[in-house]
């Protein structure tokens, strides 16, 4: 298996074409097929169908296509963290982020690097919270972007803050609670079907809401979520409620009832840790340019309403 059968492979299940496929790559038909039947060996699995109607994914295929996917996006990701690595006079950060908590300021925080610290080169990546923790621990990212939910976290590293938040109930515009402007407590959401962070996918987040809400009724509720976008999604078209940052329902605003939970404090704060190993002045501007973030989300977002949250 190589880099250039994965790259193959992906192009000939996105066009079911082997004369196509064929055709990018500047090979023959039957290089192709002899890369995929390798492949197809390395992986014990038929990745293709074909016959006289044409060129189908098995349900093996459709599996590998992601996997490869993901494998040409990190092999992308590492040529680009080796050349600036090696370019003279730069320096390569490496920043871990969960997705719903760096939304509100990530792009805020890569142009001001850009433009301000040109010799700091960003490589980005998406992560879970366990991902992102033992990537930190491992020493694979400089900086993580995350949710400070376990105290662990601010104990071992150096961080910044860079905004506070806290959980909201939201729903569609036609579920029963729509109307309660004035907030819900949880026992006005005890009876309904409640949607929750996945904990394999969004961990820490998963545990907060689990500091939230008892046993019985995550137990009962059977609604998961892995994605802001898609939850939005699913909230506007099915009868449910959802837990969901306040900053990230900013965007939804206009398709979606958001509610208030009252009678407690859902309050969290999302900052950046920075492993033992990461200084000198990547560190300090990165930090800056953090706290800059921090400022300006400060003074546009409405406050935390219960202070400070640990």
């Amino acid at each position: 298996m190589n880099i250039e059968s994965l790259s193959e492979f992906a192009y000939l299940a996105d066009t079911l074409s082997f004369r196509r496929t064929a055709e990018h790559f500047y090979v023959s038909r039957s290089v192709i097929s002899r890369h995929l039947a390798s492949l197809e060996d390395a992986l014990g699995a038929v990745l293709l169908e074909r016959d006289a109607h044409g060129v189908e994914l098995t349900p093996a295929g459709r599996v590998f296509l992601g996997e490869a996917q993901a494998l040409l996006r990190a092999w992308d990701q590492a040529q680009q963290r080796v050349r600036a690595a090696s370019a003279a006079g730069s320096t390569l950060v490496r920043v871990g982020y969960l997705r719903n908590g760096a939304r509100p300021f990530l792009a805020k925080f890569v142009k001001a690097m850009t433009r301000k610290h040109p010799d700091v080169h960003l490589s980005l990546s998406c992560m879970g919270y366990q991902q992102a923790r033992i990537a930190m621990e491992e020493h694979t990212i400089d900086v993580m972007l995350g949710i400070n939910v376990d105290p662990s976290l601010t104990k071992n590293y150096r961080s910044t803050l860079i905004y506070k938040d806290y959980f909201v109930a939201a729903c569609g515009h036609s579920h029963p609670l729509a109307g309660c402007a004035d907030g819900v407590t949880f026992d006005d959401l005890r009876e309904q079907r409640l949607v929750v962070p996945d904990s394999y996918v969004s961990a820490g987040l998963a545990k907060l809401v689990g500091q939230l809400v008892d046993e019985k009724a995550l137990s009962e509720s059977g609604e998961l979520y892995q994605d802001i976008d898609m939850l939005n999604l699913k909230i506007q078209t099915e009868d449910v409620i959802a837990f969901v940052s306040n900053l990230n329902t900013l965007m939804f605003e206009e398709s979606l009832a958001i509610l208030p939970i009252v009678g407690i404090d859902t309050g969290f704060s999302i900052s950046a840790y920075y492993h033992d190993g990461f200084d000198g002045a990547a560190y300090e501007a990165c930090r800056a340019e953090f706290e800059a973030c921090q400022r300006l989300l400060a003074a546009t977002t409405p406050k935390v309403p219960w202070g400070e949250p640990e």
